[in-house]
């Protein structure tokens, strides 16, 4: 492989499909761009990981992975592959494991296609790279990064962000105005779903007690997530009025970043937003039970983690077979004086 990056015009990188590793993946991105100031870099994601790294100063374009859609299946791939070989791009850098991935840039005939050789696609890639042991990348911001080393990069794993724009911040702030939050009044946002499962989930009646306490205080509450997740709001919401401002499925992706960098404090479970929050210079406070802080953690000097240890935690089910210990153990109270710390 050749490591003089001057002579890299133009490089697609295909990004993770969730959008909490789209962020982590970020530090990437910014260390490519370090690397090659002159080139263009553009983005192959799915539509909703494109509208978070939208604006982002280290990419140029996007290419839209339209699955489920006109690219799905056999010869939507293909379709794909047409479209990405029309751009003539010098490399491709894939931060993804599938094969699918590899095989679109292989088909787009790019010349340097760097990437781990997972799956059984080392033989589409020219670059195929070992995975790191783990003691080599504790968190997967590092792992990401590793994928650049051939280029002799070297990113801040810390570094994650995301950009959120004036006038997008200033569209937050009249729509807070509009729902009645005057100048200079708290608000701290929860998002209180998760998509991977119900096992990350912190119980909706901790959320609602929590949602009581700080509209107590004065502090008006801000729910965000999906519309699928309204029924969750819905009970943390209940018999609190105007503290609780509902803004679940209710705001595209970009609208929700916005109404985030507008809020005091985030109080998440491990999921996308959380990981947007953090990108974004947003304090939060994460619960964490059956997955690993240590590898999917929010990173940075505003964040605080919450987990009650137990012996079967982390276990990455999607829904707990017993007593959900791990997330039932994080009290309230602790919650609460976290949310309300400076």
């Amino acid at each position: 492989m050749n490591r003089d990056l001057s002579l890299v015009r133009s490089v697609i990188v295909r990004a993770p499909n969730w959008i909490g590793d789209a962020v982590m993946a970020t530090p990437t991105l910014s260390a490519l761009r370090a690397g090659c100031p002159h080139a263009s870099i553009t983005v192959l994601a799915k539509s909703a990981v494109a509208d978070v790294l939208a604006h982002h100063p280290a990419i140029t374009d996007f290419v839209i992975d339209e699955t489920p859609g006109r690219h799905a299946g056999p010869g939507g791939r293909l379709r794909l592959a047409q479209a990405v070989r029309a751009r003539r791009f010098d490399a491709g850098l894939l931060l993804t494991n599938s094969f699918g991935s590899a095989l679109v840039l292989a088909l787009a005939r790019i010349p340097i296609r760097v990437g781990y050789r997972t799956d059984g696609r080392a033989w589409c890639l020219t670059v195929p790279l070992p995975v790191p042991p783990r003691s080599r990348t504790p968190h997967m911001t590092e792992y990401y990064l590793h994928l650049v080393a051939p280029w002799n990069l070297v990113g801040d794993p810390r570094a994650v962000s995301l950009t959120v724009t004036d006038r997008e911040r200033e569209a937050a702030r009249a729509r807070l105005v509009g729902w009645g939050v005057a100048a200079g009044e708290a608000v701290v946002a929860m998002n209180p779903g998760a998509a991977y499962g119900s096992a990350k989930r912190w119980p909706p009646d901790r959320f609602a007690e929590l949602a009581r306490r700080l509209t107590r205080d004065g502090v008006r509450v801000l729910l965000v997530g999906s519309a699928a997740e309204r029924p969750i709001g819905a009970v943390i919401g209940a018999g609190l009025g105007a503290g609780v401002l509902d803004a679940m499925g209710r705001t595209t992706l970009r609208e929700a970043m916005a109404l985030l960098t507008c809020c005091r404090r985030v109080v998440t479970n491990d999921s996308g937003p959380m990981h947007v929050a953090t990108a974004l210079g947003v304090p939060v406070t994460a619960i964490f039970g059956p997955t690993d802080a240590r590898v999917t953690g929010p990173i940075g000097e505003r964040v605080t983690r919450l987990r009650h240890p137990v012996e079967c935690s982390p276990c990455r089910y999607r829904e707990c077979p017993i007593d959900h210990g791990c997330m039932t153990g994080v009290t309230v109270e602790e919650v609460y004086e976290s949310a309300i710390s400076s």
